[in-house]
């Protein structure tokens, strides 16, 4: 019986396009995430101060709003992983290899955590609008037990520090430039001190080693095709 063209091995020209096409994805995905970001923290309801009930309350006000933010949040979190394990395939020698092994599973693994805890802006949403905001601070200061503490703990150490890791083993690849692993280390620190559009700009600018370490991968995707 003769084979038939799904039975037949993949060449291994067949086998590089379908690599490249990944890597070239992955590209696509480092580069998309941080602009999700942007457009994340650019539609987040404004609250009137940094406490939980007018945080609560301004995501209450807004439903349909607190939905495009989160989800916004959301997809740029899973495309930051993807993006971080892609980025593994860019370091060819030993040089680096270790430290951009260690920080993109770090940064994929906090991304992962960070996805999950924005169904936090879902819930809120709804309390604040069914019940008082005094009772749904309430349950909100109830949800922090040590089970939930350690998903954010895990989630800000690992989703936060473990790019800039994977940053600086690709620059010690010789990847991407030294210069880019420094801001990769303050987006959210511009997002914590700088309001309005102009910290969104300045803080997505950090994050240029995204922007570089996509485009790499998105090059490196169309030699292998």
């Amino acid at each position: 019986m003769t084979s038939t063209i799904l039975d037949r091995p993949a060449t291994g020209h067949e086998q590089a396009a379908r690599g490249g096409s990944l890597t070239t994805l992955g590209g696509a995905a480092f580069i998309a995430a941080p602009l999700l970001f942007a457009a994340g923290a650019w539609t987040s309801p404004p609250q009137e101060s940094a406490s939980d009930a007018d945080y609560i309350a301004s995501l209450a006000e807004d439903p349909s709003l607190t939905t495009i933010s989160a989800t916004f949040f959301h997809y740029s979190w899973v495309l930051y992983a993807f993006g971080a394990l892609a980025a593994l395939g860019l370091v060819r020698g030993r040089r680096g290899r270790g430290l951009t092994t260690v920080g993109a599973l770090a940064g994929a693994f906090g991304a992962i955590q960070f996805t999950g805890l924005l169904l936090n802006d879902w819930f809120l949403a709804a309390m604040g609008n069914e019940i008082s905001i005094e009772q749904s601070v309430e349950i909100f200061h109830a949800m922090g037990d040590p089970g939930f503490v350690s998903w954010l703990m895990t989630a800000k150490v690992f989703g936060l520090l473990g790019f800039p890791v994977l940053y600086a083993g690709l620059a010690r690849a010789g990847v991407i430039s030294w210069w880019l692993v420094v801001p990769s280390l303050l987006p959210m620190v511009v997002f914590a001190v700088v309001p309005g559009v102009l910290g969104i700009a300045l803080a997505t600018g950090c994050t240029a080693a995204a922007f570089v370490t996509g485009w790499r991968l998105v090059q490196r995707g169309r030699l292998a095709a």
